[in-house]
């Protein structure tokens, strides 16, 4: 299956950086380890956008102030080069913001369709196998597939237009189902609803 394709290695690292953040955490000391930087980013596709230093491109479906929603891309940027288990060699190890509070699979059948919604809360989801698309209600569509990431955070879109729409519609792409790997995040509490388009 190429699981560990280049693609495939960066959704791997961008899982890691997410349980990384967590090992950091649980150390009791998150300060010592600057968060990544984010910066808005031509065009996918994401992945792996350059190798030394790295810089993981991915997608996100986001709400403006007013409540539409709309596909961006952005790069996570400032990897650190050190041993994530010592006394391993050292690699790139990036810390993303945002706090873990679940990990799931999900599997969309060949087929699928889904109905306009929005997301349940904050969350990367990470393209195992096969093909998937979200459509905004700006019209704007991102299609991902293997070893791409996409962060939601749609959460704020209103209704629009007459047929009411409101965050995005899910399809399955293509002839085989398509598996994805979700990470949720913990909202945050006490700040208001984050509209930049590179999240989190």
């Amino acid at each position: 299956m190429g699981w560990f394709r280049m693609a495939d290695r960066a959704a791997a690292a961008l899982l890691m950086s997410v349980m990384g953040a967590l090992n950091v955490q649980a150390a009791g000391d998150p300060k010592k380890e600057p968060l990544m930087t984010i910066e808005a980013a031509p065009s996918g596709p994401a992945g792996l956008a350059s190798a030394d230093p790295p810089a993981l491109r991915y997608g996100v479906l986001y709400a403006d102030d007013k409540g539409h929603s709309h596909v961006q891309y952005c790069d996570l940027k400032n990897f650190i080069f050190k041993s994530y288990a010592p006394p391993a060699a050292p690699q790139y190890v990036g810390f993303p913001p945002g706090e873990v509070a679940s990990i799931k699979y999900a599997v969309l059948p060949v087929g699928y369709v889904g109905t306009w919604h929005t997301a349940p809360g904050p969350q990367w989801v990470i393209t195992l196998s096969g093909r998937w698309s979200v459509e905004a209600t700006d019209g704007s569509v991102l299609e991902q597939g293997p070893g791409e990431v996409e962060f939601n955070a749609d959460m704020g879109s209103t209704p629009q237009g007459e047929e009411g729409h409101v965050g995005h519609l899910t399809r399955q792409v293509g002839d085989v189902p398509n598996v994805q790997l979700i990470v949720s995040l913990k909202p945050s509490s006490g700040k208001a609803r984050n509209t930049n388009p590179c999240q989190p």
